[in-house]
């Protein structure tokens, strides 16, 4: 019996963090030295067990498998990032155009949640989430993307503390289409500009 070789990857840290928007003119956000943890949980279709017994004989076993069906992603954000926010949350932002004819902007100048008691309709995005390979000596080797298609964002939790930096846990859920792989994972040697 031969056994193969496996190749060992030391992953560690949120380099980036990319969103883009699935819709006709996608919307591209890159988050770099924002994200200080990320926790991806299965969603799943709960396999059963179903067993034929009788008195002290188990003679025979009705097995279905766990089947998953996407991913719950739980992003804990280091900065308050407003346009993320209003993805994640689905509410909208609000601006005030300053400045004189020609020469005027738009300034950003709040953000508001969901209406409460309504549907709300959170544009879908695909999200990527880079971390690092390490050495020995800690120096990087190389980079790993996890991919997350067709997320749709919950309402945001947050809390804040006299002395502490305001930090938003923005969760989103993913979940793929029939035939459709839940995750993906790319290896790059070097990150994308």
């Amino acid at each position: 019996m031969s056994y193969e070789d496996i190749q060992e990857l030391p992953l560690a840290n949120i380099v980036r963090v990319e969103i883009e928007t699935e819709e006709e003119t996608p919307k591209k956000y890159r988050l770099t030295d924002v994200a200080s943890e990320a926790e991806v949980t299965a969603y799943i279709s709960e396999g059963n067990e179903e067993e034929l017994r009788v008195k002290n004989k188990i003679k025979a076993q009705n097995k279905t498998e766990d089947i998953v069906k996407g991913y719950d992603i739980r992003l804990v954000s280091a900065t308050m990032i407003p346009e993320i926010l209003a993805l994640i949350d689905g509410g909208s932002l609000r601006y005030e155009t300053v400045g004189e004819e020609p020469n005027t902007t738009e300034e950003l100048r709040g953000y508001d949640a969901p209406v409460v008691g309504s549907s709300v309709e959170r544009k879908p995005f695909t999200m990527k989430i880079y971390t690092e390979e390490k050495d020995a000596d800690g120096s990087t080797v190389s980079y790993a993307c996890f991919i997350y298609k067709h997320c749709k964002g919950s309402p945001v939790s947050y809390s804040m503390q006299d002395g502490q930096f305001f930090a938003p846990e923005l969760t989103s859920k993913s979940r793929p289409k029939l035939g459709e792989s839940p995750a993906s994972i790319d290896f790059l040697n070097t990150l994308p500009a």
